[in-house]
């Protein structure tokens, strides 16, 4: 699967989380086939189209959270020089997460279980992946947090597993760092109380079932700019533009890579609507 998280804050005496939570997302980009910078590869498209959900159920402590995190997510790819995979590729995901703050310390641990169905036909017959997060968090002040951890799956091309590196860091009143390294890096800033701006890193590694033995594997790797809207206290409008970097898109049967096509990086433009608690300015 691609790396994901969901972090979160609770009500507790020390914050463990980005500056925002989302009880609902849904999520758009495109990535056309569009203008000739950079284009000494395959044409490719791509589109990415996704919907998750955050449920938090708190403990009595106050201080420790069981969250579920369902995730929808569909890819479509077009590679002039791939004919014999599917273009539509399928995620049903749910991640099951513990969060607990030990006692008497300035750490917190995230711990997931993720259960997830990749394939090209979501039906009785799709493929499953097994995964995990262990991320523990070290609070040095209000302002300033880190975070270690390792991610694995059991991707169609073998055991995947990432070590994690974040921070969650309130810069000043208007600013924030936050985010769990590879997976994603968001730098936000204030402009007036409705609007935020920023740039972001962000990440895909994703394997899916296609046919017989075979699988697809998309890497995708995109570095944008973005500018939030709240038009209510609640609600919030996303547009983002970039470009990716060092895209990869590989076909191959289990546990071998058997093809690599050369995709060309483009442009991409992504538009997101959430409902959103926001912890911090």
């Amino acid at each position: 699967m691609g790396i994901f998280f969901w972090v979160i804050t609770i009500p507790a005496h020390r914050v463990f989380a980005q500056p925002y939570i989302d009880l609902m997302n849904v999520a758009y980009f495109n990535s056309p086939d569009l203008g000739k910078v950079g284009k000494d590869k395959n044409p490719t498209r791509l589109d990415y189209f996704s919907i998750s959900a955050t449920i938090p159920i708190q403990f009595r402590n106050k201080q420790n959270a069981f969250i579920l995190s369902p995730f929808f997510e569909r890819w479509t790819s077009k590679v002039q020089s791939i004919t014999h995979f599917s273009e539509y590729h399928y995620g049903v995901v749910l991640p099951f997460t513990l969060l607990e703050t030990l006692p008497h310390s300035r750490w917190t641990l995230l711990t997931t279980a993720i259960v997830r169905m990749n394939d090209a036909d979501i039906n009785r017959y799709g493929q499953w992946q097994l995964g995990g997060v262990i991320l523990a968090a070290r609070h040095l002040s209000d302002d300033l947090t880190y975070k270690l951890g390792c991610y694995l799956n059991s991707e169609f091309f073998g055991l995947f597993i990432v070590p994690l590196v974040g921070i969650d860091w309130r810069i000043n009143g208007r600013t924030n760092l936050f985010g769990v390294l590879p997976a994603s890096l968001t730098l936000e800033y204030k402009l007036t109380k409705p609007l935020y701006t920023g740039a972001v890193i962000r990440t895909f590694t994703n394997s899916y079932y296609d046919s017989g033995p075979n699988y697809m594997r998309i890497d995708e790797n995109q570095l944008g700019v973005y500018l939030d809207y709240y038009p209510t206290r609640r609600i919030l409008l996303n547009l983002e533009a970039g470009h990716s970097i060092l895209r990869k898109i590989r076909g191959g049967e289990w546990h071998h890579i058997n093809n690599s096509w050369n995709a060309d990086n483009n442009v991409y433009f992504k538009f997101a609507i959430a409902y959103r608690f926001r912890t911090r300015n």
